[in-house]
């Protein structure tokens, strides 16, 4: 009996296994990649000799995102960012294999791998999508993975799982006629035929060294039958998960105490600095009535204006500080953010800027007070506009919560100029200047942290310079208990 990891995709219904080199690669793209990512070489490397694992990163990735990844440097790209995260859902390793699923598994390896070199050299001989008839040779025999590593008494839900695109891929793998084929599916159903002894290992203009790749096929197929160790894989995982929570738990703590400390500051200066700014502005408009020279009433206005600016300033300080406590009802965000849109279009329109909003088609509800949350939102907006600065668009989503979260977000999404970290780490202090880096002044930001933190939400913020923002309020669909 062998030892082997169990890599499990939708719904735990059946387990794909993954062979010792492509755990040993995962551990060194682990190891040698930046905090919590993949090294994108090594993970690559490991992707594109393993069909397994490439088929298990492929339905996982066929859950996670709308968009199909069709080649491997996709797959890759995605994996290396979320490695991390989706590693750590495995399950735990099988206890043993029998060694006619292992030399099942090993076969279906090196015929996969051998399939996908074939397409590859195909395609290029013909000036075809090679990366494409690589990453579908790959993946040509996916039923029959499906079919080997399903568990006792189950039957693999192969419809459910593997993606749409690979559904039609397949269909046009099995209608391909005969000839020199003319798409990576030909070039992989032709591939098939040579592997299969079905046809003659001749096409004009083709020329492969069938011996080295003959050679590639048996390391395939031994790599799958040495023995393998799990426990590393799992073991590192896990450690890298829970660092990657307890950094992210510390920066956001980080960040909590810091604003909490900011707003007791607020309240007391404002309190204080309050009764000699009403003081300043009393005597400048009893002084005003009685003064005749034109330059002196301009002066006594100015110091009216001012103060009371100054007092509006406060006034916005101490609501971060202690805003009104939350009428809380049971509010649909998608009613909500419609009249917010309706109310901020024009705005957007007179700087030429588009606002989109992606609502769903049923209500959305959470626990919260309505005119609250429209500030918080209204600021996001506010915000993401004046990052523009003209042009651009701001889009503005609503996602349902999941059975297992019952909470809901509002994403705010700009593609502005982005923000620095230096500015990121001030985003949400009061009267923080973040406009040399597109970003507005005052306590807009400000106030929709305090209003959302203080409805049990929270809100989070991903950017990078030069490719926009994205700002996202969490908040829990029914009262806390």
């Amino acid at each position: 009996m062998q030892r082997l990891p169990n890599l499990v995709t939708t719904g735990g219904v059946f387990g794909l296994p993954l062979s010792g080199r492509a755990a040993a690669g995962l551990v060194a793209a682990l190891i040698a990649g930046p905090a919590f990512r993949c090294d994108a070489e090594r993970l690559g490397e490991a992707l594109a000799h393993d069909a397994s694992l490439a088929l298990w990163a492929t339905c996982r990735a066929a859950e996670r995102l709308e968009t199909p990844l069709r080649t491997l440097t996709e797959l890759t790209d995605w994996l290396a960012a979320a490695a991390v995260g989706e590693l750590a859902e495995l399950d735990e390793p099988q206890t043993s294999c029998s060694a006619e699923t292992i030399r099942a598994w090993a076969d279906l390896a090196a015929r996969s791998l051998g399939v996908a070199r074939l397409a590859e050299q195909l395609a290029l001989s013909r000036n075809l999508d090679a990366p494409g008839a690589y990453f579908l040779g790959l993946l040509h025999a996916a039923p029959a993975w499906l079919v080997t590593s399903a568990r006792e008494g189950s039957q693999p839900p192969a419809r459910d799982v593997l993606p749409n695109w690979m559904h039609d891929a397949l269909s046009q793998i099995g209608t391909a006629g005969p000839g020199n084929p003319s798409s990576a599916a030909g070039c992989v159903a032709l591939a098939i035929q040579w592997s299969d002894g079905a046809a003659e290992r001749r096409t004009q203009g083709f020329e492969f060294d069938f011996a080295a790749h003959t050679l590639a096929i048996a390391a395939a197929h031994r790599d799958w039958l040495q023995p393998a160790h799990p426990r590393q894989l799992s073991c590192l995982v896990l450690k890298l998960a829970r660092l990657e929570k307890l950094t992210r738990q510390f920066q956001q703590t980080l960040e909590t105490e810091k604003l909490e400390s900011l707003k007791e500051l607020a309240y007391g200066a404002g309190h204080e600095i309050n009764n000699p700014l009403a003081n300043i502005s009393a005597r400048a408009q009893t002084l005003l009535p009685a003064e005749r020279d034109p330059d002196r009433r301009r002066m006594l206005a100015a110091i009216h204006t001012q103060a009371v600016r100054a007092h509006e300033m406060i006034a916005d300080m101490m609501l971060f500080a202690r805003p009104p406590q939350p009428k809380f009802e049971t509010i649909d965000l998608v009613e909500l953010l419609r009249g917010l849109v309706s109310e901020l279009t024009p705005q957007a329109a007179q700087q030429q800027s588009e606002l989109l909003f992606d609502a769903p088609a049923s209500p959305v509800t959470v626990w919260a007070d309505p005119t609250q949350i429209a500030v918080a939102a209204r600021a996001l907006c506010n915000n993401a506009l004046e990052a523009l600065v003209t042009g651009g668009w701001v889009a503005i989503a609503i996602a349902k919560s999941t059975p297992t979260h019952d909470t809901a977000q509002i994403t705010v999404s700009d593609n502005g100029p982005g923000i620095a970290e230096e500015v990121r780490r001030h985003i949400f202090d009061p009267f923080y200047s973040g406009r040399e880096a597109g970003r507005g002044l005052g306590f807009g930001l400000s106030k929709c942290w305090r209003i959302v933190t203080m409805h049990a939400g929270s809100v989070a913020v991903e950017s990078t310079p030069g490719d926009g923002a994205r700002f996202t309020i969490t908040l829990p669909t029914s009262a806390l208990r």
